[in-house]
């Protein structure tokens, strides 16, 4: 059974339309859309910096004895960790939107953390004076 669903036109002029009418694309048409995701490439982008930034913070800090460092510390361990967070920045979603594992990704950072916790290493930040570069690099990998 077909239903139509009225809708009003940038002239105020109402018309009906179908609600289960299918919408038909060419091969051709999707494989545009496809090429043409330019504006999901800011979108790609700003998630993977959240991504970066989480993980150059959870091992920058993770032997940290200061608070202020401890706190970012505690603050991404419980962001990597939260399994019932499904929101848009929560990594979970993150992952899943960059086209990662969220559970192998967790994995390795809960592995590093337990290799490193007898001897903790220093590690820097890397491309912070090229913050497009640094995008890329990570994008790249996703």
């Amino acid at each position: 059974m077909e239903t139509s669903v009225w809708v009003r036109d940038e002239r105020g002029h109402e018309r009906g339309i179908d609600s289960l009418e299918p919408d038909h694309m060419t091969p051709e048409q999707f494989a545009g859309l496809l090429r043409r995701h330019s504006w999901r490439d800011g979108e790609h982008r700003l998630v993977a910096a959240v991504l970066q930034d989480a993980v150059e913070t959870f091992q920058k800090h993770a032997f940290a004895t200061s608070p202020e460092k401890r706190e970012l510390f505690d603050e991404v361990y419980g962001w990597v960790t939260n399994r019932e967070d499904h929101s848009l920045f929560a990594f979970t979603t993150v992952c899943e939107i960059l086209g990662l594992d969220p559970d192998y990704l967790r994995g390795g950072l809960l592995r590093w953390l337990e290799q490193n916790r007898k001897r903790p290493v220093s590690i820097g930040a890397r491309f912070l004076a090229d913050p497009p570069r640094r995008i890329q690099t990570v994008a790249a990998v996703g």
